[in-house]
């Protein structure tokens, strides 16, 4: 994506960075989604620490005094920006829907319909669908991944659901480690278990 266009997405919404910040920015979250990580360190809506806990848990923090809020410190200097350029990359790092029909082959009309039947997850962005790469790996779709995608909650948004599936999460542990729901789903463990996480978020 040109630093030109980065900048009028910006503009829309808030006093523009620098250019070289923005593109800094960009390249980042590019890398970031390109490997397969977390975005940012920071929480999303979908993986913030009141989201991952139950009820009883976030209970007994706050009976010890403390708390799931992050700390001023851990959010982003311009959170609205960094989100911005974050959907941005998300956008840029995707796969067209023709792009898919290759890598996976079958016909782009395939992919479309599993678009609609939500066993595959995509954004619609200037009249066209684009796939986050998240759900894909050595051209065949992570394993459950549809079951998965049912249960979540329709109003997340596209960037909460890359995050959460890239995210280490401390209900998924794998080796005596939290692992993310997509490399648990890689490992071909039970997507039952991820599914039932979706559908708490």
């Amino acid at each position: 994506m040109t630093t030109a266009k980065l900048k009028l997405v910006v503009d829309k919404a808030l006093p523009q960075p620098p250019a070289p910040v923005l593109r800094r920015m960009f390249e980042a979250s590019a890398k970031a989604l390109l490997g397969n990580r977390p975005l940012r360190a920071v929480s999303t809506g979908a993986t913030r620490a009141d989201a991952a806990l139950a009820k009883g848990e976030l209970e007994a923090l706050a009976a010890v005094g403390l708390a799931a809020e992050p700390w001023p410190a851990e959010r982003a200097d311009d959170p609205l920006a960094q989100s911005i350029v974050d959907y941005m990359a998300l956008i840029e790092t995707s796969f067209t829907a023709a792009e898919a029909a290759r890598l996976l082959h079958v016909d782009v009309s395939r992919i479309r319909q599993r678009l609609r039947e939500r066993s595959l997850f995509g954004v619609e962005y200037e009249g066209e669908w684009r796939l986050p790469r998240f759900q894909l790996e050595r051209a065949k779709v992570l394993p459950g991944l549809g079951e998965v995608l049912a249960a979540l909650p329709a109003d997340l948004t596209a960037l909460e659901v890359a995050e959460w599936f890239l995210a280490a999460n401390p209900d998924l542990e794998a080796g005596d480690r939290p692992t993310s729901p997509r490399a648990w789903l890689l490992r071909g463990l039970p997507a039952e278990r991820v599914a039932e996480l979706a559908r708490h978020l």
